[in-house]
């Protein structure tokens, strides 16, 4: 009986479709907060969708791709809106890292640990939001700003990270470096057994 070599996929691929994945993801995530929700808000608020998916990957892995997915997050948004540049591109790997940093004690590989955190990183966004832009000259009325806002931005936000968390598990695998203990077993002619 003669055995069909079954030809196997170059090693990474995986890691290269998760990075068009990851890519693909984040565009559309930031195309979609800053062209469509500004017409079609949710109970008055644009969903923070680029943030909520980088607390999303903070809180699903152990690695730094989130704050990669923040800086770059904050980068589009502040090319794509009306706001300054370096606004959110500042503040998202920021809010990354410290709630993802927080997150690193418990298993938290959770949709509720993920709806948490975004809601935290909701309830430190608009004040920061609010006081970079004071700070960059803008007038902003603080009592509608943040307080009449955040309520609500806090449930749109939780609602968007709950929607968000598998697309962000998936491309989490997808992407995820490939442990090194596979290749610690017999290979022979590039097989392993």
């Amino acid at each position: 009986m003669i055995a069909a070599r079954i030809p196997q996929p170059r090693r990474g691929w995986r890691i290269r479709a998760g990075a068009v994945a990851a890519t693909l993801l984040i565009l559309s995530l930031g195309l979609l907060q800053t062209s469509v929700f500004p017409y079609f808000a949710i109970a008055g608020i644009r969903p923070s969708l680029v943030l909520m998916a980088a607390i999303t990957l903070a809180t699903v892995s152990n690695d730094s791709r989130a704050l990669y997915w923040g800086f770059l997050g904050g980068l589009l948004i502040d090319l794509l809106s009306a706001a300054p540049v370096g606004a959110n591109t500042l503040l998202f790997p920021l809010l990354v890292y410290i709630i993802g940093g927080q997150g690193r004690r418990f298993d938290r590989a959770n949709v509720l640990f993920s709806v948490v955190a975004g809601v935290a990183a909701t309830v430190l966004y608009y004040p920061a939001v609010v006081l970079t832009l004071q700070m960059l000259g803008f007038e902003l009325d603080w009592g509608k700003q943040v307080w009449e806002r955040l309520p609500p931005a806090v449930a749109v936000n939780a609602g968007a990270t709950t929607l968000l968390y598998p697309a962000v598990r998936v491309v989490d695998r997808w992407t995820r470096p490939q442990s090194t203990a596979r290749y610690l077993g017999r290979a022979r002619n590039d097989r392993f057994s």
